[in-house]
């Protein structure tokens, strides 16, 4: 599952490995903020090992940990 964050709040993820950022569409005046509580920068698309395999076949659309969102990367 992606996780939207700023660079400089890059997740660290306790259960899982967050290896790559992609840029959301309209990047850098995209509607995605990081998710760190005391954040409001522009967030990327930070996605897991199988996710960024995924990426580089074409897919384009993500999932958050929860139902109520998906993201799509340039």
């Amino acid at each position: 599952m992606a996780l939207m964050r700023c660079k400089t709040h890059a997740p660290v993820g306790r259960t899982r490995a967050y290896v790559h950022p992609v840029e959301p569409v309209g990047f850098p005046s995209t509607a995605l903020v990081c998710g760190s509580a005391a954040c409001n920068a522009s967030a990327y698309i930070w996605l897991e090992k199988d996710e960024k395999k995924t990426y580089n076949q074409g897919q384009r659309v993500f999932a958050a940990p929860t139902a109520a969102l998906k993201v799509r990367a340039k």
